[in-house]
């Protein structure tokens, strides 16, 4: 990397992030060896093998992130969201898309499947940050707000569709962040709380299966056998690591007791291989990618690179949250991967993207400030007009 720059990378995000991705690799080769063998006579290595491909798309994709020009993210924005959109609303309408567990959330490519879920929440934090680090985006009023409530609610109504609750609950986090970071008024933070709470409480009333969830969280006792088996068989695994763990590869969670070993509930079984000191160790991983994600954020004198890294950071260290949060039953079920950790292609490549990014920003300032021409901070640029504007978020 330093002969691609003369600036120097955050080497402590980079080191945090590389740990992250080695037990990654390590950890989806020890819950996946003898589960895809007892339930569907594979290999040992077949997940091994397809995670190490995924994993060399991932880098290539850092190495972009870590080297495009961030100004050229910001002007292809506005195409990349609507191309997400079109994505979304082709895995809800079409008949082609193959639905799993009764979801239709991927498209087939060749070899490869792609989650548009995970190309539109990169889509949706980088035009948020870019629209609204105009100086013109006046996000302390409804007026300016509203291009970017109806974007995030566009996106997340058809992540709903598919039907995918926790991702689209997840994308309006990560979105109300930017907003915050943007200059969010207090009343308006207030009163969008209010509102998202109402409304999520009316999508989990509507919906018979995610009431079914909530009951299985509140009563497991009573589910033990169906929608709290997840949830009850990751807290056994825990409960079976102790404090230093069964060892890497020795833990029996993951054959057939554990849904999902390598991908849902990957952390479980983390925590029963290397015990209470492994799962601190991941958490207290993620906390350093977030704080140096942030930190990055905070010395950026680039109103756009700063709510930039504010949205990436905030999407590792939520998904990496509520992840934990599932397998210790701390809320209930959903189907949020663990950035870094599981298995899967798209979310590997976000998490890569967010990596390279990140760094990326980090290497265009230091403690006294930026560096070069595109950290010219919005707020010293002339007023423009209303078309220009409108053009932010068209």
């Amino acid at each position: 990397m330093k002969a691609l720059s003369p600036e120097q990378p955050d080497w402590i995000l980079l080191a945090a992030a590389l740990a992250l991705v080695a037990v990654g690799t390590a950890m989806i080769y020890s819950a996946s060896s003898g589960y895809t063998v007892i339930r569907w006579s594979w290999g040992e290595e077949h997940v091994l093998h397809d995670h190490l491909v995924r994993l060399g798309v991932g880098l290539v994709a850092f190495l972009v992130a870590y080297l495009v020009r961030p100004s050229w993210l910001g002007a292809g924005s506005r195409v990349a969201y609507w191309v997400a959109i079109g994505l979304l609303a082709f895995t809800v309408a079409s008949r082609s898309v193959g639905a799993v567990n009764g979801a239709k959330r991927w498209i087939s490519l060749a070899m490869f499947s792609l989650q548009p879920s995970e190309f539109a929440k990169l889509a949706l934090i980088v035009h948020l940050a870019w629209a609204a680090s105009r100086k013109d985006a006046r996000m302390d009023s409804w007026t300016g707000l509203a291009p970017a409530l109806w974007k995030t609610a566009l996106m997340c109504g058809l992540i709903l569709l598919q039907p995918n609750f926790s991702t689209a609950t997840a994308l309006a986090m990560i979105s109300f962040a930017i907003l915050v970071a943007a200059g969010m008024s207090w009343k308006h933070i207030a009163a969008l709380g209010g509102a998202a709470f109402a409304g999520l409480s009316g999508i989990l009333v509507l919906q018979p299966y995610r009431m079914a969830r909530v009951a299985a969280f509140l009563h497991p006792e009573d589910h033990a056998r169906g929608s709290a088996l997840q949830s009850l068989q990751a807290v056994v695994a825990l409960g079976n690591g102790g404090i230093f763990g069964v060892g890497l590869g020795r833990g029996t969670a993951k054959l057939l007791h554990l849904p999902e070993p390598y991908t849902d509930t990957i952390f479980a079984v983390l925590g029963e291989e290397l015990g209470l000191l492994g799962t601190l160790s991941i958490l207290g991983l993620f906390l350093l990618v977030v704080w140096r994600g942030l930190r990055a954020a905070q010395l950026s004198r680039s109103r756009e690179h700063r709510l930039l890294a504010v949205g990436l950071a905030t999407a590792l260290g939520l998904y990496a949250a509520l992840h934990a949060m599932v397998c210790t039953r701390l809320i209930p079920t959903t189907g949020l991967p663990m950035p870094f950790l599981s298995y899967g292609g798209s979310n590997l490549t976000f998490s890569m993207i967010a990596l390279g990014l990140l760094l990326n920003l980090s290497r265009r300032q230091t403690e006294s400030g930026s560096a070069g021409e595109e950290t010219a901070s919005p707020d010293t640029r002339p007023a423009t007009s209303t078309a220009v504007r409108r053009s932010a978020w068209a």
